[in-house]
């Protein structure tokens, strides 16, 4: 009777967790949409952080009224917002510009395998057999991913290698992030987190605007992408980042880490399906081989024993 009590409570969260690796797994998706209709890239991911930032900056007065950023963190939170989300999502924004949504998602699940090589590397932590054959399984995985798209190749190129930037981008944003998650709660870090990245990005969006002789703003390259272009930015910050975090950290609480980190495999898939369905790319019968050993790559890697983060959408 206990053990059925016990399994029940954690149905709500265990869909918490299946609802936010949807939303982060379809993000890609919907960075792409916006992108095809010529918006340009730095003004979509500071629109992104600036709505979040709105959404959540409130929220943590109100949850957080008394909360006074520690002098000791301050250093760590800007270098994790610079590779987490400045690094992270300049890269992944240049990269789905040239890549498809989908191989985007399929390049980004290496990343759990990545963070666990750069934790051995960097603090020689364990890595036991079976996590490092999961490593060398993403990266088998991750070449026939890029492997030649017809009559792209070049753009494809450029768009596969950006993504792998992103994933070392989060990699160093996870080493950032290690001591921060133990003296910060999580809507104080992904509220900071999201201001600081606004203010690094608004030069950025700026340089995509130029200035008429009329003396009105007009973006570089923006087209009339109109209510698919907004929907989708308030997806990306509503749903992505602000909703999404809360749903995670919620599951992360009442699951433990490591049943969390392992939905993670659930962003390819998700991602592939909604590139398929919604943007009609299509897949090489060896990028979905490559997904399927990244896949099993990850689920090695995060087998019982070791705690892993996400990767952002």
């Amino acid at each position: 009777m206990e053990e059925e009590a016990r399994s029940t409570q954690q149905i709500v969260p265990i869909l918490a967790v299946v609802a936010a690796m949807v939303f982060w797994g379809l993000s890609f998706v919907s960075s792409k949409a916006i992108l095809n209709t010529g918006f340009p890239p730095m003004t979509m991911i500071f629109l992104r952080f600036f709505i979040a930032s709105l959404v959540l900056f409130p929220l943590q007065r109100r949850l957080h009224p008394g909360f006074r950023l520690p002098k000791s963190d301050r250093l760590f939170l800007l270098l994790s917002a610079l590779f987490g989300v400045f690094f992270y999502f300049l890269c992944e924004s240049r990269g789905i510009q040239y890549t498809s949504a989908s191989n985007a998602a399929l390049i980004t699940a290496i990343i759990p395998a990545l963070t666990v090589a750069a934790e051995y590397l960097l603090y020689r932590n364990s890595v036991r057999v079976y996590q490092g054959a999961g490593i060398a399984l993403s990266i088998v995985g991750v070449y026939f991913v890029v492997q030649k798209t017809p009559g792209q190749f070049d753009r494809a190129a450029l768009g596969n290698l950006l993504m792998f930037g992103a994933c070392l981008s989060w990699v160093a944003y996870n080493l950032f992030s290690r001591n921060l998650h133990k003296g910060m709660r999580g809507v104080n870090l992904i509220t900071f987190q999201s201001m600081i990245a606004t203010v690094l990005l608004l030069p950025f969006a700026l340089s995509e605007v130029r200035f008429l002789s009329a003396g009105s703003w007009s973006a570089r390259s923006w087209s009339a992408g109109g209510a698919v272009v907004w929907l989708n930015l308030l997806y990306l910050g509503v749903i992505c980042t602000a909703l999404s975090f809360f749903l995670y950290l919620y599951a992360l609480a009442r699951l433990g880490a490591v049943r969390v980190t392992s939905f993670i495999n659930l962003l390819p898939i998700v991602s592939v399906a909604g590139g398929m369905a919604i943007l009609g790319e299509q897949l090489l019968l060896a990028q979905m081989i490559g997904g399927a050993v990244i896949v099993l790559g990850v689920f090695l890697v995060n087998s019982p024993g070791r705690n892993r983060p996400p990767a952002r959408g």
